[in-house]
């Protein structure tokens, strides 16, 4: 014969139903919002003079807003480059002298105009965006590349995750993805560090006009409630329906009425 389910086993199920239902891993983030950034110096904050201590550039969609700063690495000697915005892009890298036709005598990193003597590299600068994001792809609105392969490697300096992109056979104005576009945490410093094709007398200079990235929801703030508390709970309540059973029964075994007749005569 079927037993039917009591009122304090109904109980026990929900509690450890809804036990299991909050120890139930999350669902997977969605993807985030796409943002396109302008690197040119007419979106530039500040946008003049055309070299300063930094650059920042906001890029909005889906009425989010998303702010990217660039700032220059230092020099050996611990002095900061200025970091140096055109009407074609930001200057991201520039190696060797004045040659390819005049490439030593373009502002790239450097406070003044070059005149061809002692034209300073700029081998590496710095990034970071206010939130967390995923880079996608990039463009060139200035690129100069002499003799050799010239390589930029995009990355943290403390970490082995980076995406290495050449610079030979690159067209200006087109969009090419990161060979490996990797995640970017809010306000992680990233390296765009240039080496030349092997010539030291090679002229390079590559100034980016446009980084599209994929800004990612933020992970949860850790609760400051243990995980298993949930499941503890359920057990409390385990534990009550017990005290309840007990309460609702009878305190000693009931006398059929036969035997009490019985017993009376």
């Amino acid at each position: 014969m079927a037993r039917t389910p009591t009122p304090e086993a109904g109980l026990i199920a929900a509690s450890l139903i809804a036990a299991g239902l909050t120890l139930a891993p999350a669902p997977a983030q969605a993807i985030g919002t796409t943002f396109s950034f302008d690197l040119g110096s007419a979106t530039a904050t500040p946008p003049s003079p055309l070299a300063s201590s930094n650059k920042t550039f906001t890029a909005t969609a889906e009425g989010l807003t998303l702010n990217l700063v660039f700032q220059n690495a230092l020099r050996p000697n611990g002095n900061a480059k200025p970091v140096s915005a055109t009407a074609d892009g930001l200057c991201i890298y520039k190696a060797g002298g004045a040659g390819l036709n005049n490439v030593g005598l373009t502002n790239c990193g450097r406070r003044n105009r070059g005149n061809g003597l002692g034209v300073a590299n700029q081998e590496s600068i710095e990034l970071f965006f206010d939130r967390q994001v995923e880079l996608l792809s990039y463009r060139y609105g200035s690129l100069r590349v002499g003799l050799g392969n010239p390589l930029l490697t995009w990355g943290d300096p403390n970490s082995p995750v980076v995406s290495t992109e050449t610079l030979f056979e690159k067209q200006i104005n087109t969009s090419y993805a990161f060979t490996n576009p990797f995640i970017v945490q809010a306000n992680q410093i990233l390296s765009i560090t240039g080496t030349g094709g092997g010539r030291g007398t090679s002229s390079t200079e590559a100034l980016l006009s446009g980084l599209v990235v994929r800004a990612l929801p933020e992970p949860p703030a850790s609760s400051n409630v243990p995980g298993p508390l949930p499941l503890l709970g359920a057990m409390a309540a385990f534990g009550w329906s017990r005290r309840l059973r007990s309460r609702l029964s009878p305190a000693g075994p009931v006398v059929p009425a036969c035997d009490h007749h019985r017993s009376e005569a």
